[in-house]
């Protein structure tokens, strides 16, 4: 054989290696997005089959569970809202006022309004708080619980 032969058989033998590299990386991906297409719809959960309601308790009696996800306008509208001026003059010799809101970490400023939370009295901006307050059903800094207790149910 000759040189030139042997410089052919090289160049041959040199790209079947990499179309055939390139084939199996290919193969590999191909493989690997397969699995996850699989694995990921195995993972989901199916959507609940019981009702879900906007309610304090937490199982129903009916067997459907109830989950809270917050106050309505109506609840919102029954806590106290006042001033940050009227609130420094009302506490003016209580060293632990609050002086920034703990949601959003702005300092209050005299015309800004706050709510007042029952039971606990935490003051926040009215517009933080009411947002918090629509998702969930507690203080946002102490997590004391400001859902409605239903009346009680009389035995039968």
């Amino acid at each position: 054989m000759d040189s030139s032969t042997d410089y052919n058989h090289t160049i041959h033998a040199t790209s079947a290696y990499a179309v055939g590299m390139a084939l199996g990386v290919l193969i590999l991906i191909m493989a690997i997005l397969i699995g996850a297409c699989f694995c990921s719809s195995c993972v989901q959960e199916p959507a609940p089959s019981y009702p879900i309601t906007n309610r304090g308790s937490s199982i129903a009696s009916q067997g459907s569970v109830v989950i809270d996800i917050g106050l309505n306008e109506a609840n919102l509208a029954s806590y106290y809202k006042l001033l940050y001026s009227q609130a420094k003059l009302e506490h003016k010799d209580n060293d632990s006022q609050p002086f920034c809101c703990s949601i959003c970490l702005g300092d209050y400023k005299d015309n800004d309004m706050l709510r007042l939370l029952p039971d606990c009295g935490h003051v926040f901006h009215l517009k933080c708080v009411d947002c918090w307050l629509r998702q969930h059903s507690t203080c946002p800094l102490c997590r004391k619980s400001l859902a409605p207790t239903p009346p009680p149910e009389s035995s039968r």
